[in-house]
């Protein structure tokens, strides 16, 4: 059996209609022709998926357009057959999980059958029998067959166990590919990429009440002439683990680049995140870093930090530019302070 992509399942009459139906619903949102959107705005046009039609509908009214990666999201979602989406490794892995499940269902399959032919072979049998003789051998062969019914259901139960294992393993691999394409090697925290993502999750679902904070390290490419990288990058992995360990239980934390590191917290109004933001300066500035585990201090380090409170029907692009705009006019005033809306 082949899977078919849905765009692909319509006659040339059908998907000529509905590609005139959908390229001018991506010129008129600018949505760039990229496959991805070719797809999901013609599935779009179908109507055939109505809860693909709801997401992008709630999409567009948040965001006014669709982002690349939540394009292609969907489209794996909604779109792609189950098997093209499995990277090569993960894919031949549960090629081979279907062929073995394939043959085992085969096996018992035909054991039922023979089974159950032997039953109704015996119940005719049976209907006109009274020689003993004959009784015994229906019994014995109704046993037997029995018996080797019961083997081939039981060794089916184990590849489906096995099978189960083999899954919950290939999901798990899968997800771990998935996060550490969002990971910030140097850190472990979350980076832009997982940054965006969880943003833009968050972001349908809050009410005025997320926040962002953007932290920057001041003077980090001083202190990278002064000491050199080495002890940049050991104080960018410092800042981290300080920062980590000072932070709410459900916010976000991620990395960005250089010394600048984004936090997502939901549900925190904005003089909740003020007070946070504040108290995240003043640790930083407190700290005495030592350098290259001597007694040599380090030259005192602090933070700027912008923070922005999500406003009515605000996109994430536009938060993070507020965000952006607090951290700017931090740095300018001095910076090792905080801005935000007043």
């Amino acid at each position: 059996m082949t899977a078919e992509i849905p765009m692909f399942q319509h006659n040339t009459k059908q998907a000529h209609q509905l590609m005139r139906s959908a390229i001018p619903l991506m010129v008129k949102l600018n949505i760039p022709p990229t496959p991805y959107n070719y797809g999901i705005w013609y599935e779009y046009a179908s109507n055939k998926t109505p809860k693909l039609n709801q997401v992008v509908d709630r999409a567009l009214r948040r965001f006014g357009s669709l982002p690349a990666f939540v394009s292609r999201e969907l489209f794996h979602e909604f779109l792609l057959p189950e098997e093209f989406q499995q990277a090569s490794k993960q894919g031949i892995a549960l090629k081979d999980l279907a062929v073995n499940l394939e043959t085992d269902t085969a096996v018992v399959s035909r054991e039922l059958k023979k089974f159950n032919h032997t039953v109704q072979q015996s119940k005719k049998v049976l209907k006109n029998a009274s020689d003993p003789a004959q009784i015994e051998r229906l019994a014995f062969l109704l046993e037997q067959g029995t018996f080797q019914a019961n083997q081939a259901i039981e060794q089916f139960e184990r590849s489906l166990s096995a099978a189960q294992e083999e899954l919950a393993s290939l999901r798990s691999e899968l997800s771990n590919v998935k996060k550490s394409t969002e990971l910030d090697a140097m850190t472990l925290l979350a980076n832009e990429k997982g940054f965006e993502r969880s943003l833009f999750s968050l972001v349908p679902h809050a009410e005025d009440d997320l926040t962002l904070l953007l932290i920057d390290i001041d003077d980090l490419h001083g202190i990278n002439q002064e000491y050199g990288n080495k002890v940049g990058t050991s104080l960018i992995k410092y800042i981290a683990k300080l920062l980590s360990g000072h932070l709410p239980e459900h916010s976000f934390l991620a990395r960005l680049n250089g010394g600048r590191f984004a936090v997502l917290l939901s549900e925190t109004e904005l003089s909740v995140a003020s007070k946070l933001a504040e108290s995240l300066r003043q640790e930083v500035a407190t700290q005495k870093i030592r350098y290259r585990n001597t007694k040599t201090l380090l030259r005192p380090v602090s933070v700027s930090i912008g923070v922005a409170t999500l406003f009515g029907d605000e996109s994430p692009t536009e938060l993070v530019e507020r965000a952006q705009h607090y951290l700017l006019y931090a740095k300018r005033s001095g910076k090792n302070c905080i801005a935000h809306h007043e």
